[in-house]
């Protein structure tokens, strides 16, 4: 009797995606809807209040939302499980290098006092650290609707096919991510760190990075790098430092004597109610471990 193994993605070559043209549509217009609200400085404050009036509603939630719209988060529940998805990682990996200096240079070349610094304490909600500069655009909007391009793109190329038994690629899955990308998109306007047309932009942003990241050249590289022994165990490596710096809440550093070390206060992501969420995605980033490092053990056998 032979030994099987286990089924390996199907190549690039052989179920390469075609270019998703509305997709990327939707973010230039979504982009530029954004850079036309952030003229209109009367309308961009005034969508402002009404979704910031919300943050001492269920400040614990919007913490929550906008730390699950960090790189580092969505990192950690989009690809911990997806060790027979590594195109996922490498388009992933792709979108916020490039996504993230992207918006830095926006950031840089567009400058835009946050909310807090615009409108002073007194007149607004703020949940959590309050910060000052570079609001324009919003790198957590970028994120969530980056990986919901990429996830797209997974659904049309493979189908069903991906991490989690397919859950994250079928409709349900797919409309549960878009509404969580949504709900980090307004997370950063409740709780007091952006303004409307940074959201707008950021969400744009995320969907053209995603939508062009299984086209992008050093993804193939990437994608072929993850798929053998070499890649998995840098993975695994990877999540290891992943739930070290996810782990980093108040409690967290100051159980462990940390809370004087500046460069562990500057893991913090500012948002002390979602320290819960943290532990679960280092505990997340922990399984992401032990599956890439099994996936190296797997070799084909012969018949």
């Amino acid at each position: 009797m032979s030994a099987v193994s286990p089924p390996s993605p199907p190549s690039s070559s052989s179920q390469a995606v075609t270019m998703d043209w509305r997709l990327l549509a939707t973010g230039v217009a979504t982009m530029a809807a954004g850079l036309a609200l952030h003229r209109d400085a009367a309308l961009n404050e005034s969508l402002f209040h009404a979704v910031n009036a919300f943050g001492p509603a269920a400040p614990a939630t919007w913490s929550m939302l906008s730390v699950a719209g960090l790189a580092l988060s969505a990192w950690i529940y989009l690809t911990a499980f997806a060790e027979d998805v590594p195109e996922r990682a490498a388009q992933l990996l792709w979108g916020i290098v490039l996504g993230g200096l992207t918006a830095s240079w926006i950031k840089h070349h567009v400058p835009s006092p946050r909310p807090f610094l615009a409108l002073g304490a007194d007149h607004l909600n703020v949940v959590g650290a309050p910060l000052s500069a570079g609001s324009m655009p919003s790198g957590h909007s970028a994120m969530a609707f980056a990986m919901l391009a990429v996830l797209i793109a997974e659904r049309r190329r493979f189908g069903e096919r991906g991490a989690v038994d397919g859950f994250l690629t079928s409709r349900l899955g797919l409309a549960l991510v878009a509404l969580l990308a949504f709900g980090i998109a307004l997370s950063r306007l409740a709780v007091g760190a952006h303004w409307p047309a940074d959201t707008l932009v950021g969400g744009g942003l995320g969907l053209v990075f995603g939508t062009l990241a299984p086209h992008a050249w050093p993804v193939g590289a990437m994608t072929r790098l993850l798929s053998r022994p070499l890649g998995h165990r840098l993975m695994a490596a990877g999540f290891v430092a992943c739930a070290f710096c996810i782990a980093a809440t108040p409690g967290v550093l100051d159980a462990t004597g940390l809370v004087d070390k500046k460069w562990a206060r500057n893991l913090l992501p500012g948002y002390p109610l979602a320290s819960p969420l943290q532990i679960v995605l280092a505990l997340v980033a922990l399984v992401g471990v032990v599956r890439w490092w099994r996936a190296s053990l797997r070799t084909p056998v012969a018949a």
